[in-house]
């Protein structure tokens, strides 16, 4: 991964272990090898209990700042791996999606009408 970016992961209501932080490292890797104008990653992991069910839910949220635009995606699941890997799989997606746009934009170029007259040669 690129010394320039700048990952960032947040835990809300769990606690953030190695393991967790190598996968989301590993995600972040996966992005930027895709796209290298990626400034920064943000991911937030967090625990979420249902009153009523006392079971939890994850919810990853993940931002990606790139040059030109922002990717925000948010993923709920049972398993906390099980949404990190959906997350990555969400932004990639977007970030792949994007890139493929900037280049048909490049290879497809419009025609440009001018309003002045031209001048008769000959």
């Amino acid at each position: 991964m690129n010394p320039n970016n700048e990952v960032e992961i947040v835990g809300r209501r769990l606690e953030l272990t190695e393991s967790i932080k190598g996968k989301v490292n590993e995600l972040a890797a996966k992005l930027c090898e895709h796209d290298s104008d990626i400034s920064r990653i943000r991911v937030e992991l967090e625990l979420e209990r249902h009153s009523k069910t006392h079971r939890g839910e994850f919810i990853a949220k993940g931002r990606v700042d790139d040059r030109r635009k922002r990717f925000d995606v948010t993923v709920q699941k049972d398993d906390l791996y099980r949404a990190i890997s959906v997350l990555g799989e969400k932004l990639d997606r977007l970030i792949r999606k994007g890139s493929r746009r900037r280049v048909t934009a490049r290879r497809h170029l419009a025609a440009i009408e001018l309003e002045a007259a031209l001048p008769k040669v000959g």
